[in-house]
């Protein structure tokens, strides 16, 4: 096989997933290409809430919402029964070091609401809050001319002309005038967006979904992590023991890269194409 170029680590798909594996890889000393078939980031985690549900991190203790990972397994044994034991484990105790990692070493950081409760709170390890861990706000001044690499979050989770609303925001803005705590809330995201839209087609105070994206795109910036947008996978290109490399077209170019440590598929579960 002829190599136009080699990287240690090939990914693609530039949502939550890839962009935290292409992080990761990063930090852990990896050469890393990330490829996104369109021209922006988040993929459906950009129009989501952004929610993550991670038992027994320390974010929850120091949000003073403790939570039990033994609680957390008989919730699991509940709701799923015996399937993928190892896998379950696995994630159980490598959850809370990951989230910690990300939070030490990158822009990603979350907290967990005081009240998030389980689905199916009626199961027996239920907790009603401490496992649903939510992304903080991010200032998307932070990424310059980026900020339009972020793909902006559905319609209804905006208002006037493009201002993100999350949960905090709204009793505030149905009712500024019950308090001057209220109302001077109010006035302060209002200003703001008013200030956004002067140089931005929409709001930069992201919040949910918009702001993981943009957490995790800008951890990437900061350690020049390459994104090749417009970047199509064509085919994986596989050796007699392993998958070695990728065919991808980037833009009008077709390239074919070697991926020395491994390539890392992280385009979502919404793809049309069965194949």
């Amino acid at each position: 096989m002829r190599w136009d170029r080699e990287v240690d680590v090939l990914a693609f798909g530039a949502g939550m997933g890839g962009m935290t594996a292409a992080l990761v890889a990063s930090l852990e000393g990896h050469d890393v290409l990330l490829c996104e078939k369109t021209d922006q980031v988040g993929g459906t985690t950009s129009t989501s809430a952004g929610t993550i549900w991670i038992p027994g991190s320390s974010q929850a203790v120091r949000d003073g919402v403790p939570d039990s990972i033994d609680d957390a397994r008989r919730f699991l044994e509940a709701e799923i029964g015996p399937r993928a034991l190892a896998v379950r484990e696995a994630y159980l105790a490598a959850g809370p070091t990951a989230l910690d990692y990300l939070e030490a070493r990158t822009e990603v950081k979350f907290r967990a609401p005081p009240c998030h409760p389980d689905y199916h709170s009626n199961q027996p390890g239920r907790a009603l809050a401490g496992r649903a861990l939510a992304p903080l706000p991010f200032d998307g001044r932070l990424l310059g001319k980026d900020f339009s690499r972020v793909r902006p979050p559905i319609a209804p989770l905006m208002v006037l002309g493009g201002m993100m609303v999350g949960k905090d925001d709204i009793p505030i803005l149905l009712k500024p005038f019950a308090s001057l705590r209220a109302f001077i809330a109010a006035a302060k995201l209002l200003a703001r967006h008013a200030a956004d839209r002067l140089r931005y087609r929409r709001g930069t105070r992201l919040v949910m979904g918009n702001a993981l994206v943009a957490r995790l795109y800008c951890s990437l910036r900061q350690r020049n992590v390459p994104v090749a947008f417009d970047a199509k996978l064509v085919a994986l290109v596989k050796g007699r023991e392993r998958v070695e490399g990728a065919v991808i077209d980037i833009g009008v170019k077709r390239q074919t890269i070697r991926a020395r440590r491994g390539v890392i598929l992280a385009t979502g579960g919404f793809a049309p194409n069965p194949a």
